[in-house]
C-alpha cells in the first residue's frame, strides 16, 4: 500500500516485520548518508537505521531504501509536558551529533522526524489507516508515551549535504522549508544554521503555539528562530542550553498534562482537577511501594 508517492508499506519475509520501502534517485547524497547513519552505533545518533538498498528492478537510476515502518512523531498527539521534553531532548541531541559529523539535513520539519511507535501499540495497527488495528476490523487507542522509551527518528535525507571537514557550510538552493528566511538560488547561505532556524520552527508550531505549559522552551525557541542566521546558535550550544534548562525543571512538572491554548475555563478546571486527583493517584502509589 502506497504511504505517499515514493513511499510503500512492505511485510518482510524473514521475520515477518512491517518495514517502508522508499524509492530514491542514486544519484543523490541521501544513500550514502542513509548508509552512513545506519552503520552508527551511537545513542545519539537519532537518524532512521535503514536496513538494506535494494536496486529497483524497472528504473536503473533509482533505489529501493528498505527501512523500519514508522509513525508520525505528533500521531498520537502529546499529552503530558514529559512527552515534550522526551521530544526536545532526542531532536536536539540527534541535530547536535548530526552536525558534529558535517551533516545539514535542510530539510527539517514535523513530517521529517518519525517515531517507533511499536510501545504504544503492542499489538500494532495498520500501516494506513493508523487509527485501527492490523485488519483493519476494529479501532485501536494508544497507550501513554510516558516511560514507554519512545524513540524518535529523523528521515528523508534527499536535500542533506555531507561536508568535508573544514569546508565551507554555504550552499545554494531555494529548497527545503520555505518558513526559513534565508533560502536563496543566488545568494549563499549556512546549512547548518538553517537546520536550527527549522528545528526551532517545529518546537513553535507544535508546541508554544498550541499549548499554554510549555513556555520553558519559548528562550530557546526565539534564539534558533533568529532571521539573521549569524545570531543562532550552533546545534551543540542550544543542546547544552536545553541540557541546562531541563536540569532546572521539577519532575512533578513532566507528570502534567498539555493545556491547549484553546481550552476554554470550565474545560480546564474540570481537566486540571483530573489531572490533580491522577498526581495524588501516583504518589500514593509511590507511597504504598
Amino acid at each position: 500500500m502506497l504511504l505517499d508517492y515514493q513511499v510503500l508499506d512492505a511485510t518482510r519475509t524473514e521475520d515477518g516485520e512491517l518495514v517502508a520501502i522508499k524509492s530514491f534517485i542514486k544519484k543523490d547524497q541521501e544513500e550514502q548518508i542513509a548508509l552512513f547513519f545506519a552503520s552508527i552505533r551511537d545513542p545519539r545518533n537519532h537518524c532512521i537505521r535503514i536496513h538494506q538498498i535494494l536496486p529497483d528492478p524497472f528504473e536503473p537510476r533509482l533505489g529501493l531504501m528498505v527501512m523500519p515502518y514508522l509513525r508520525p512523531c505528533n500521531n498520537p498527539e502529546f499529552l503530558t509536558v514529559g512527552d515534550v521534553v522526551e521530544f526536545v531532548d532526542q531532536t536536539m541531541e540527534g541535530l547536535a551529533f548530526m552536525h558534529k559529523l558535517h551533516i545539514a539535513h535542510r530539510d527539517i520539519a514535523v513530517s521529517n522526524i518519525m517515531m517507533d511507535a511499536k510501545a504504544l501499540y503492542p499489538n500494532g495497527h495498520h500501516p494506513i489507516r493508523l487509527g485501527y488495528t492490523p485488519d483493519v476490523l476494529y479501532p485501536v487507542s494508544a497507550l501513554p508515551r510516558a516511560g514507554r522509551n519512545v524513540q524518535y527518528y529523523y528521515i528523508d535525507f534527499g536535500l542533506s549535504t555531507w561536508f568535508k571537514p573544514g569546508s565551507s557550510p554555504y550552499v545554494l538552493g531555494d529548497v527545503g522549508r520555505a518558513e526559513v528566511p534565508e533560502l536563496s538560488d543566488t545568494v549563499p547561505y549556512d546549512a547548518f544554521k538553517v537546520d536550527i532556524y527549522a528545528l526551532g520552527y517545529v518546537y513553535a508550531k507544535e508546541f508554544d503555539n498550541k499549548y499554554k505549559n510549555v513556555d520553558f522552551l519559548l528562550p530557546l525557541i526565539e534564539k534558533m528562530k533568529r532571521q539573521r542566521p549569524e545570531e543562532r546558535p550552533t546545534a551543540e550550544q542550544i543542546f547544552q542550553e536545553w541540557q541546562q534548562k531541563r536540569a532546572t525543571l521539577n519532575d512533578s512538572l513532566f507528570r502534567w498534562r498539555l493545556v491547549p491554548k484553546s481550552e476554554q475555563t470550565i474545560e480546564r478546571v474540570v481537566n486540571d482537577t483530573v489531572a490533580v486527583a491522577w498526581e495524588g493517584i501516583y504518589h500514593l502509589k509511590k507511597l504504598v511501594g
